[in-house]
């Protein structure tokens, strides 16, 4: 029988999103102005990220990371319009098999 302890890992309402499959391993970041993105699909372009997040105020920047494909980061001007952007976004289906997992970057 397996048991499982749950003494040093985050509240499940401390983790942004499960429904995608990522264990999230670590306590959260800290909330900043750059967010994490994960669960892309591997025909994502900065392009298409930046359409999909420039429609929130404070939008500055995509980068992606060429040597971890499914992967971003995108920066905003201050912390309060990451967050909203993340609220908003959260979840959102890139592709049926694909939805947004985001978190706040480690600084």
């Amino acid at each position: 029988m397996l048991r499982f302890h749950f003494h040093d890992k985050p509240m499940l309402s401390q983790i942004p999103y499960m429904g995608a499959i990522a264990a999230v391993q670590e306590a959260p970041s800290p909330p900043n102005n750059i967010l994490f993105n994960q669960n892309l699909p591997s025909q994502t372009t900065p392009m298409m990220l930046q359409m999909l997040y420039c429609q929130y105020p404070g939008f500055k920047e995509v980068r992606m990371v060429e040597a971890k494909p499914g992967i971003a980061f995108l920066e905003y001007e201050n912390e309060m319009q990451s967050t909203i952007a993340m609220q908003g976004l959260q979840g959102f289906k890139i592709t049926q098999d694909n939805p947004l997992l985001i978190t706040y970057a480690k600084k």
